[in-house]
């Protein structure tokens, strides 16, 4: 009987043997990708890996632009250049891009590792090439900044001694406007919001100004491609409403200030810097 129970038990630690034996010889499981993230602006996006990633085989290494393929598809923007920012161990990646042209929303940016040998984690295991994220750009409109010159400020502006203007609107839906004259300079801060229309890729616009003083205005945008991007903006103020001044609206285009009264004496030009 004794003889029986040994020989059971010896059986059990050989089938435990074995069972360990093949789980150690199992190949290790490759990272995955989880989630890509874009930033409000296009600027930027985050991956986000299933775990630490490297490199290299050996846990060293950081991941850079050889590392990934990035492709853009559909949409009126075009791919540009961009850079990886990583440290090896780490379970993120930043990516910073540089489109060309005017996104309208369609675009699709798709990332994938550059080879199978690009992307290891701890164990060695390296991320096959069929892992993939993928993230729509924003069609950001009036967001960015801007600079418009003597040449292309407003002559209704130039009248008032404005000869340059920088503007920056960002994505959480604040802005900054610094104008010059005579080397003096003016900031106007305050909130905005903005809305594409149907008339030709107009975008209503409308403007809280809260410093200096108070007051609002609406009007009109339009971004259009090229190198470089430039805009066409044309606003008016509606609180306090100022005595025969109505805003101009995208049904009537560019110049329809109180209903076309001062033609193109309101209307800007800007240029986009970033």
């Amino acid at each position: 009987m004794n003889n029986r129970v040994i020989s059971i038990f010896a059986l059990f630690l050989a089938i435990a043997a074995s069972f360990t034996a093949c789980k150690k010889d199992d190949p290790a499981k490759p990272a995955t990708m989880l989630e890509l993230t874009l930033s409000d602006d296009n600027k930027t996006a985050t991956l986000v890996f299933s775990e630490g990633v490297y490199s290299k085989d050996d846990k060293t290494g950081a991941l850079d632009a050889n590392s990934f393929n990035v492709s853009m598809a559909g949409g009126t923007a075009t791919a540009g250049s961009y850079t990886v920012a990583h440290t090896p161990g780490a379970s993120t990646a930043t990516f910073t891009f540089t489109h060309g042209g005017v996104a309208n929303g369609q675009e699709v940016i798709t990332i994938t590792p550059k080879t199978a040998t690009s992307i290891y984690n701890a164990a060695g295991a390296a991320m096959p090439t069929t892992e993939s994220k993928s993230v729509n750009l924003r069609e950001l409109g009036i967001i960015g900044r801007w600079y418009s010159s003597r040449a292309n400020v407003a002559p209704i502006l130039i009248n008032l001694g404005i000869d340059s203007i920088y503007a920056e609107f960002r994505a959480n839906n604040t802005y900054t406007v610094e104008s010059f004259s005579g080397g003096a300079k003016n900031t106007l801060t305050g909130t905005f919001t903005q809305t594409k229309t149907t008339s030709n890729d107009i975008w209503d616009i409308v403007v809280n100004q809260s410093q200096p003083t108070s007051l609002k205005s609406q009007g009109i945008f339009k971004v259009f491609a090229g190198t470089p991007i430039t805009m066409k903006y044309e606003i008016a103020q509606t609180e306090p409403q100022i005595p025969g001044v109505t805003p101009p609206t995208a049904a009537g285009g560019f110049g329809s200030t109180s209903g076309g009264a001062f033609g193109n004496l309101n209307i800007q030009t800007y240029i986009k810097m970033n």
